[in-house]
This record gives C-alpha cells, structure tokens and sequence, in this order.
C-alpha cells in the first residue's frame, strides 16, 4: 500500500508540474502569439505545431521495441524529460538574444526545439502508461488520471493566472516563460523518479512485425481510428486565440485564457470517476462530445466570454482525450503489449501533424470561421463513432 500512495503522490506531482510547463508554453494560446510576434503568417503558426505533432506520433514505434524489451522503463522517461527541459532553457535564451533583432533565428530554433521536445514525449509517452500500470491498481487508474487532472489544472491555471503580466512583454516575457517551463520540468523530473518499478527479467529488442501485430484485432482498429477522427479538432487548435485577437482581444487576456483553460481540465477528475464506475468507453464518449463543442462555440460566440468558453473546452479535452483513450487501452492490451499499443496509438496521432499546417493554409484561403465549420464537421464524425464505442474486456 505504501508502494501506491508514493506511486500515485509521485505521479501527481510529474502531472502537476507538467501541467504548468504546459501553461507556460501551451500550443493552444502562447506558442501562436509567440509566432505571430515574430513573423505574423498563420502558416508559421501551423507549421511549427505541425512538427510538434509528426515528432511526437512517429516516435512511439521505434521507441516501443525498446521499451518493451527493457526491465525498467522509468529510464525512458528521465531522457524525455530531461530533454524536454533542456530544450526550454535553450529557447529562453535564444528568445531573449535574438527575437528582436533576428526573428527568423528564433523561429526556427523554436520549431527545432519543439520538434526535440515532441520526439522526446513520444519516447517518454510509450514508457509512461506500462509503468503507471503496473504502479497503479486497475480499480484505480480512472481515479488516478481524474485526480492527476484535477491537480495539474489548478497548477496550470496558477500558472496562467501569474504569467498575465510576461504576455505583454516580448521578448522578455517569452523567455522568462520558457525559463520557468524548464524549471517546471525538473522538479516533474523529481515527482516520476518517487513512482515505484519493480524491474522485469530482461527480453531481446522486440521485432517491428510484433508491435503491429495487435492490428489484427478489430476493436483497436476502432479505436485507433476513433483517435485519428478525434485528432482533428487540432485542425483549428492554434487559431482560436488568433482568430479572437484579430477580433480585438487584448493581449492581456491571455493569461485568463491560459488560467481558464487549466482549470477546466479540473472535470476530468468527474469523468476519471466515472471511468471507475462504468467503464472506460464513457470517457472517449463525453471527450468526444466536448471535442465537438470547442469548434461551434467559437463559431457562434463572440468576445471575451465565448473565448473564455472556448478554451475551458479546450482545458477539458486537451489531456482529457489522452485520459480516456489511455484508460480504455490499458484496459484492453495484454500487460506485454501495452508499450505497443500505445506506440499504435501516437502513429494513429500522426495526421494531427498535418492538420495545424492545413488549417493555417484554410485559414489564410477561407477565413476562420470557414476553418471552424470544417473542424466541426470532422469532429461530428468521431462523435458518432464514440457513441457506439463497446464497453472494454
């Protein structure tokens, strides 16, 4: 028992401080302004958070050969997150010498860097759900993320809450936040080594033919392609907070978006528990339904209260879609193969990477509503098919 509470107190503190990491550096509200600052195109907006997506997806399957052959799996993840960490410290001061004078240096430093940052989460992300399943009791795992979520967005909107004053500072502002971010990380650092792993007798690297094997199963395709529809709602995600800025949204407003959008992510401890209750199927359901929402919000809404709705949405399905599907599929996969199905699951994540890049193009062609309408449809899509998704083993 002592065992669980370390590994559930740890695991809250390395969400916590993820979370704030997050804030500070969100792909939703800060990392857009950030790239508007220096260039004002949407298509660099989209292009960076496009090399964060394909990084972050094609890094899970060459990882999970690996992993599941490891006896400890923790190690993984102190390489992403001292990765990750090292990467917003360079940013910091990148942003803080050249976003003035050479902003095409920092633009690219920043898609380099963020595209490190993705590969090392794709990596760290295979190895995270086998070790908090076997640190985590199953009655528990919806509790566990409700209560991770819970935790992370009052972190997060602190975070966000304080940062108010940094947004109307450029470049400063940006570089004391990536400095933060890195601090953040290292103390996340701290919270993951607190969770206990009994180590696992050593296996021979796992052959790529073996990790693709659980495809053969019709329930995962179903899954996997669930998770690819419901990746869409990126297709938008960076040009909501542009689009209100556009629309007379003070600068200042951000750190209430960024303070609203963590908090809100506070319901997914409801539904974790919920999860527990009824079975895993009713949080990819209600995820997907909010998914939905965030795009015919922004299209019906108007000023500060529609934004604020709007990226409380976003609070709620940002981590709360990698919850859900993450509580289904350890529910599904066999103990042996959870580091390849969750690499199955970044690679069906793999189009997202396209869809920030493909919205800044329909953005720029057709304007943001347009944008938002064709988000709407996408996402309407994967509602229907949550709503049949069938109650896991």
């Amino acid at each position: 028992m002592p065992d669980v509470r370390r590994a559930f107190l740890g695991g809250l503190l390395h969400g916590a401080m993820l979370a704030v990491a997050y804030a500070l550096t969100s792909v939703g509200t800060v990392i857009p302004a950030f790239i508007k600052e220096l260039t004002g195109s949407p298509l660099a907006v989209g292009g960076v958070v496009s090399a964060m997506q394909l990084g972050g997806a094609l890094a899970g399957l060459p990882a999970a050969r690996w992993v599941e052959s490891a006896p400890v799996k923790k190690v993984f993840l102190y390489l992403a997150i001292g990765t990750r960490a090292l990467a917003f410290l360079v940013l910091a001061v990148l942003t803080l010498a050249f976003a003035e004078r050479a902003p095409g240096v920092v633009l690219v430093a920043l898609g380099f860097f963020l595209l490190v940052f993705a590969v090392a989460g794709g990596m760290g992300g295979v190895a995270y759900l086998p070790v908090i399943g076997k640190a985590i009791p199953r009655d528990l795992w919806g509790r566990f993320f409700g209560a991770r979520g819970l935790l992370a967005s009052l972190a997060g909107a602190l975070a966000g809450l304080l940062s108010r004053p940094l947004w109307a500072r450029f470049p400063e502002g940006y570089a004391l936040a990536f400095l933060l971010a890195f601090a953040a990380l290292a103390v996340g650092f701290w919270g993951f080594w607190l969770i206990p792993e009994p180590p696992e007798p050593r296996r021979p690297p796992v052959p790529l033919a073996r990790l693709l094997r659980p495809l053969a199963r019709p329930g995962l395709r179903r899954l996997l392609l669930l998770y690819l529809l419901i990746g869409t709602y990126f297709l938008a995600l960076p040009f909501y907070v542009v689009a209100a800025r556009e629309a007379g949204l003070p600068a200042a407003a951000l750190g209430y978006l960024v303070a609203v959008q963590a908090l809100a992510e506070s319901v997914n401890l409801w539904i974790g528990r919920w999860i527990d209750r009824a079975g895993a199927q009713v949080g990819v359901r209600a995820v997907s339904l909010l998914a939905l929402a965030v795009p015919l919000v922004a299209l019906l809404g108007r000023g500060l209260l529609a934004a604020l709705f709007v990226f409380a949405l976003i609070g709620v399905i940002y981590n709360g879609i990698e919850n859900a599907f993450s509580a289904y599929l350890l529910a599904c996969a066999p103990d042996r193969e959870r580091a390849a199905h969750t690499a199955l699951l970044y690679l069906a994540s793999a189009p997202r990477a396209l869809w920030p890049l493909l919205g800044g193009g329909l953005a720029g062609a057709l304007g943001y509503p347009a944008l938002f309408a064709i988000t709407a449809g996408l996402l309407a899509l994967a509602a229907v098919l949550a709503l049949r998704l069938p109650k896991p083993p």
